[in-house]
């Protein structure tokens, strides 16, 4: 049997492993909601006429967009306020 000397580099890469997964830090986290079945059937219908979109992004876009609407609205509202 015949032993060949390892690379150093390629030895610290193996030895170092995967990094923990809990240590990474997260950018999305998962939530579970319940949605009415006539409600997502009109959605995936529009879905469907922007094919570069799937439903998860479609609810985060559309999430995204009442969040600046109410942000708007508030600024709205503290001017008038003022």
């Amino acid at each position: 049997m015949v032993v060949k000397k390892v690379n150093r580099s390629i030895n610290d890469f193996i030895e170092k492993g995967a990094d923990v997964k809990e240590s990474k830090s997260k950018d999305f986290k998962n939530v579970l909601f319940r949605i009415p079945t006539s409600v997502l059937t009109e959605l995936d219908k529009l879905v469907e006429k922007k094919p570069w979109l799937n439903r998860t992004q479609w609810i985060v876009e559309a999430i995204n967009d009442k969040i600046k609407s109410e942000y708007d609205a508030s600024k709205e509202d503290n001017r008038a306020g003022n």
